[in-house]
């Protein structure tokens, strides 16, 4: 059957009800129902709940939504362990500078690269630090905000990856390019903005990118009143009694637990070829670390992975319905309609460019990176393979477009944690973080130009 234009209807909807209410489960919920009535009229409900079975019984949704929440749970044993807090111990005892305070920093990033908020809490844990060497909260917040779009787009083990992992998994225009994760490393190095910005970032640590607009003011603003925040982030800064902490005897063995937790995690994910059974590994090792070595009972492993299980559930279900969602949009036809009227105009080189503009932009207006470029990325792939554009630069494009739009966006989920962390007022935060991201925007549109004439 050919629905025509109505076809486009369930995206239509999804993208309008995402950047109005700025949530992503519950407008891909909406469009799944706009779209199983258009398929089944009367027989709506049947043709939903046929679907929910359908999806559910579906191996990659089975593989996805299983390592979503093996991810979860690894992650709060590390936060168990205590390890990351021993690191941030460490650095503190070895900062000599703003610029060697950084590096420390980029070092303590590179080993926290399995989950964005831990990462981001830790780094955020070392504020007090960086007031002891007159850093701006703003610098602060823009490291960790840039540090978190752009490690975790570019280190194929992140939970955000393997979202996308998962997703790629389920084109069959891209089986050639073998498993999930074989296609999300064959992108790392398209992945234009995520370099960019973390190349600008970095320069801008050590001083070699010069201070702009309201990073600058900041600056100066710390050269002259000794201020490290502006008015409007003072009552997110209350005076603390400090209290000096008793040495944990534990220190050596927590630091130890964890480094070999992620090593352990690595090496299973290399030598066994697929990331679920390596991070089932890295799981049931750090359970053993924790309780050999007495770090946690049983009782608080078994909490901390419940705990961690409740902070990323809204993963699993978002893979859940975009798998769904997948389904709903082929059945409708949406991609050869699409391929219909664009493949005798659309240029093969402007593909990856266009696309990088326009989930930049869709993630720019509704603030989730947890989904609506996906539908982008289901017509944006057999598209791609249907006017002989490089399927792989335009799923970079994708996740290119997914990181700069969250980094420069005011209300995105990174951009308001980064601001909590480094206890800055979140327009603050986002004002003095734009130029620098529009760099790198800028550089990597340059690159996606470059690669769609070179590549098509």
């Amino acid at each position: 059957m050919e629905y025509g234009i109505l076809c486009l209807l369930p995206i239509a909807v999804m993208l309008a009800v995402a950047i109005i209410t700025r949530k992503c489960i519950s407008s891909m919920v909406i469009a799944i129902l706009v779209g199983c009535v258009i398929i089944g009229g009367t027989g709506w409900f049947s043709t939903f709940i046929d679907q929910v079975y359908t999806t559910g019984c579906n191996e990659d949704t089975v593989w996805i939504v299983c390592l979503m929440c093996v991810v979860g749970v690894l992650v709060a044993l590390f936060q168990a362990s205590g390890g990351a807090h021993v690191l941030v111990k460490i650095v503190e005892k070895k900062v000599k500078g703003e610029r060697n305070l950084y590096l420390w920093s980029w070092l303590l990033s590179a080993l926290l690269f399995i989950d964005d908020m831990m990462r981001s809490s830790v780094i955020g844990q070392m504020t007090p630090l960086f007031d002891r060497f007159k850093v701006p909260r703003a610098s602060v917040a823009y490291y960790i905000d840039s540090t978190s779009t752009t490690v975790t787009s570019l280190v194929p083990l992140t939970n955000w990856a393997v979202f996308f992992q998962g997703v790629f998994a389920g084109f069959v225009e891209l089986e050639y390019l073998g498993n999930g994760f074989d296609i999300y490393v064959k992108t790392i190095p398209f992945n234009f903005y995520a370099i960019a910005a973390l190349l600008v970032c970095f320069g801008f640590t050590m001083g070699w990118v010069p201070k702009l607009g309201g990073m600058k003011k900041a600056y100066e603003r710390v050269q002259t009143t000794g201020e490290l925040y502006s008015k409007a982030s003072i009552p997110l800064n209350p005076e603390e009694k400090v209290n000096e902490e008793e040495k944990d005897p534990k220190a050596p063995v927590r630091l130890v637990v964890f480094i070999a937790g992620i090593a352990i995690l690595t090496a299973s994910i290399l030598v066994t070829g697929d990331v679920l059974s390596g991070f089932f590994i890295g799981v049931f090792s750090m359970c053993a670390l924790l309780f050999i070595t007495r770090l946690c009972t049983w009782k608080e492993i078994m909490t901390a992975a419940i705990e961690g299980e409740a902070r990323i559930i809204q993963m699993p279900l978002i893979s859940f319905f975009v798998y769904m969602f997948k389904d709903i949009v082929t059945t409708l036809q949406v991609p050869e309609y699409i391929i219909s009227i664009c493949e005798s105009f659309l240029s093969p080189v402007f593909f990856p460019l266009i696309t990088f503009i326009a989930c930049a932009l869709l993630t720019f207006c509704s603030g989730s990176t947890w989904g609506v470029t996906v539908v982008y990325a289901l017509v944006a792939v057999p598209l791609s393979v249907s006017i002989g554009a490089d399927p792989v630069v335009v799923l970079a494009a994708i996740l290119s477009g997914e990181a700069f739009g969250a980094h420069v966006c005011f209300y995105c989920d990174y951009t308001v944690f980064a601001s909590a962390m480094a206890k800055i007022d979140n327009i603050e935060h986002a004002f003095t973080q734009v130029p620098y991201g529009i760099i790198g925007g800028a550089l990597a549109a340059i690159g996606f130009l470059v690669s769609g004439i070179v590549m098509a």
